[in-house]
């Protein structure tokens, strides 16, 4: 009997307790089609908490039970319960002011609580109730002396304040803390002595050189290797799923009118030979034990879809036709790359899945760097995911977002939600999508695994949350798509590699997202060169790249635009200091920004509206452009200002810099790309063939220059 998903439960009535029956997730929403066999039970010491995860690529998630003392293991999972299951009593949260805790929360609250009472069975207590003030005060003193990081001293803390608030809902007194809070209520930083550092954002960027190459090879994948890649995994996908069991020769004893006829399977064979004399094709080989060539009859047995007796391999072996060194499949390389065929031979079976998810991986790079997600909002991506505006001529995709989204009572919304606005992507993103499409069938565009052969049957998924690949598998496909490219390109004798990252040279999936803010701030004429290369058509739209402000994009826009802005300005100063020679109507004023500007050394920054804020400050408003640094005072602008969309900052417009505005100073440097623009010109103002009106423009042009350079000389002190 095919069992019943269960419906959703209802809430649990306060101070309801667990039997051993119980169902560990109760009151929890469950996974649409989750049966009652896939739920742990309170009695159990490994409780699955996977059926409450709503995210496509989310791995397993447990809590143990067997290394928690015997003395405390059944008010443990008592606590834990509550800590799933308990409601208010109107229903509205967890306990009064406070929101639900996250499922993955629960499973920090176990890891933690574990610790404490191992701590406490160490000093001969068993049971919570026999816990005192001093015993509190001496485990602050242990963890605040442990040698482990002060976030992780805030949660062992912190456990004991959680467990203490759910006291009131255990029936037996002697399971209870002391009736007091924990250090009479004062706050854990001042236990500590110090406070969490709330940092913005850790992940470290991947360096330009292996960020370029990367994405220049994964493009090269979808772009010229795709058709070929596709068309050779199709033909794997249609042997493989002929299993030896289905190719069975029919027994002797079956009835006759279930037997084939006598000699089917070497006519088979003789027709299959007759189709490779016609191709030209050599048949499938493989190299036995000796490392001799022998014809691969595995494969012509897929090929043909019956087990290939032996009067078929004498038809073979007679046949004449040349055995290959490995089973090539038949469908043949289109893709170029330099003009030349990519591969110098067909695909073989082995190779066809192997490829298949570099081309997976390839267009995961793609879609999760072009379009600032998250890591998993790109792996509960959807196979329709993509729209085009006809208004706007904007590419969009659609998609779930899960990160701040909460129920009116603050508790996380496990499911997520689909994001009212879309992403704003490009053309590549919306080719990489197709590529997928194409590649399987299945919901997610990417699935836990594209192999068949009997490799993804549900069995050896059963504990995993849907069919999405995981972040941590995604990481090590980026690692092998890596390493593939370097040893074709090593093959190959190709200089194109992709170099190894100084920093990190794992590439993670939630490095790229940080890497394409970077990117944006740091290229030529800021955000304007953004939208230029990824094709919107607006500068505001890479303000509300991603969709818009929720997306968080614009904010690790915000952070790497400071980091730039200070780096400009360190370098600035620098040259100072070695003597570096200023003019023009703005000198003074780039002067003393320059020098002012040392007092942000060393400034941390804690919250992206501390960034926001900061880059309004007048004394880092200092742009280089070309041959010219604008010392931003909108006042005196001559040029049309940008504008934030979330903050009134004010930025320059550096492509339409006029040369009489009283914002402009030149640096030595600048001066230096100038006489190199000089010289350029002066080539064509001796080019007698240059045509008139050429010749008189770059002469003028030429002449201002000149005027620029020299006023830059005569102010030289």
């Amino acid at each position: 009997m095919t069992p019943t998903p269960l419906a959703a439960a209802a809430p649990a009535v306060r101070r309801l307790l667990p039997g051993p029956d119980s169902p560990v997730l109760s009151s929890r929403p469950l996974r649409p089609g989750t049966m009652p066999a896939d739920l742990a039970r309170f009695r159990e010491d490994r409780w699955n908490l996977t059926p409450a995860l709503f995210q496509e690529h989310a791995s397993r998630v447990c809590v143990y039970f067997h290394d928690v003392p015997a003395a405390f293991r059944h008010v443990s999972k008592v606590l834990v319960w509550l800590v799933i299951n308990h409601r208010d009593a109107d229903g509205g949260g967890f306990l009064p002011g406070l929101a639900r805790p996250a499922i993955r929360t629960v499973v920090t609250y176990c890891r933690y609580l574990k610790g404490f009472t191992q701590w406490l069975t160490g000093r001969g207590i068993t049971r919570f109730g026999e816990v005192t003030a001093q015993d509190l005060d001496e485990y602050a003193a242990d963890i605040k002396a442990a040698p482990v990081s002060h976030d992780m001293r805030e949660d062992f803390l912190a456990v004991v304040v959680r467990t203490w608030t759910l006291r009131e809902l255990l029936p037996d007194k002697d399971d209870r803390l002391p009736q007091a809070p924990p250090w009479n209520g004062e706050r854990l930083q001042d236990i500590l002595g110090q406070g969490r550092i709330r940092e913005e954002n850790r992940t470290p960027r991947i360096h330009p050189a292996t960020m370029t190459a990367l994405l220049k090879c994964c493009l090269r994948f979808v772009e010229d290797f795709a058709d070929d890649i596709i068309t050779a995994f199709d033909e794997y996908k249609t042997l493989s799923a002929r299993s030896r069991s289905r190719c069975a020769t029919v027994p002797a004893t079956a009835p006759a009118g279930k037997r084939r006829p006598q000699g089917t399977v070497p006519r088979l064979a003789e027709a299959l030979l007759d189709d490779y004399r016609a191709r030209g094709l050599p048949l499938p080989g493989r190299r036995n034990a000796s490392g001799e060539v022998e014809v691969n009859h595995y494969i012509l047995s897929l090929q043909l879809g019956v087990q290939i007796t032996g009067k078929a391999r004498q038809t073979i072996s007679a046949s004449g036709l040349p055995v290959a060194d490995d089973a090539y499949l038949t469908a043949p390389v289109h893709g170029l790359l330099d003009g030349r065929p990519w591969l110098a031979a067909r695909i073989t079976y082995e190779q066809a899945p192997v490829l298949a998810l570099h081309l997976s991986t390839a267009c995961l790079v793609i879609i999760g760097y072009l379009s600032g997600q998250r890591p998993g909002e790109t792996l509960n991506l959807e196979r329709d995911c993509i729209e085009h505006d006809p208004a706007t001529g904007l590419v969009l995709l659609r998609g779930k977002y899960f990160k701040g989204v909460r129920d009116p009572d603050g508790t996380t919304r496990a499911e997520g939600e689909q994001r009212a606005d879309p992403w704003v992507v490009t053309a590549p993103v919306a080719t990489a999508v197709t590529v997928l499409r194409r590649l399987h069938s299945a919901r997610l565009l990417f699935p836990n695994t594209l192999l068949v052969n009997g490799k993804s049957k549900a069995g050896s998924l059963r504990e995993r949350v849907g069919r999405a690949r995981n972040d941590s598998l995604c990481n090590k496909d980026i690692t092998r798509l890596i390493g593939w490219i370097n040893d074709y390109c090593h093959g190959h004798q190709r200089d194109d590699a992709i170099p190894a990252d100084p920093t990190d040279p794992r590439i993670a999936l939630s490095r790229l997202r940080r890497t394409l803010a970077w990117f944006i701030a740091r290229r030529p004429r800021g955000l304007v060169a953004a939208a230029i290369q990824y094709g919107h058509v607006r500068v505001q739209m890479t303000l509300g790249y991603s969709g818009n402000y929720a997306s968080g994009f614009p904010d690790d826009l915000a952070f790497e635009e400071w980091l730039a802005r200070l780096e400009t300005l360190a370098e600035a100063h620098d040259q100072l200091e070695a003597g570096e020679h200023v003019s023009g109507p703005a000198a003074d004023t780039y002067r003393h920004r320059v020098a002012t500007s040392t007092h942000f050394a060393g400034r941390v920054l804690r919250t992206t509206r501390e960034a926001h804020t900061l880059l309004t400050n007048p004394d880092l408003q200092i742009f280089p452009g070309q041959g010219m640094t604008c010392v931003l005072d909108p006042a005196r602008a001559a040029c049309r200002l940008g504008t934030d969309e979330r903050s009134n900052r004010r930025t320059p417009d550096l492509d339409d810099c006029r040369p009489s505005c009283a914002n402009i100073a030149r640096t030595d440097r600048d001066i230096a790309f100038l006489k190199a623009r000089r010289d350029e010109l002066q080539a064509v103002v001796d080019d007698p063939l240059a045509p008139p009106i050429r010749h008189a423009r770059e002469q003028h042009e030429l002449a201002r220059l000149q005027r620029i350079m020299t006023t830059h000389q005569e102010t030289r002190a």
